[in-house]
């Protein structure tokens, strides 16, 4: 599935919104994208939606955090111009650091 979401990214990367922060806050930056209120109604109108994060290091040493909305059902991004952003940064938290946990992409609930 993280190859899947990695390939749709790239179809749309020119419509999806890039922030640059200090550091990447799990709660400030990744939790607080998923609650916005329109991006909860979304999930909670369809079960086959699912919130992911993807997180890379970039060969400058920078993270890059993908936040976006994923349907299990189509294998397609939600509204992606809407629904997607990266995060780039130098540093990530201790929070968002352990929450991926050596993972590139989490689902978050």
């Amino acid at each position: 599935m993280l190859e899947l979401i990695k390939e749709l990214l790239a179809e749309v990367w020119a419509l999806i919104k890039k922030i640059i922060v200090a550091i990447i806050r799990f709660a400030q930056n990744i939790v607080s994208f998923f609650r916005n209120p329109s991006r909860l109604r979304k999930l909670q109108e369809n079960h086959n939606r699912i919130a992911v994060a993807i997180k890379e290091k970039q060969e400058s040493g920078d993270y890059q955090v993908v936040n976006c909305l994923y349907d299990k059902q189509t294998s397609e991004l939600v509204t992606p111009e809407e629904d997607a952003e990266v995060l780039t940064s130098a540093e990530l938290d201790a929070e968002t650091k352990r929450t991926f946990n050596g993972k590139e992409m989490i689902v978050l609930q």
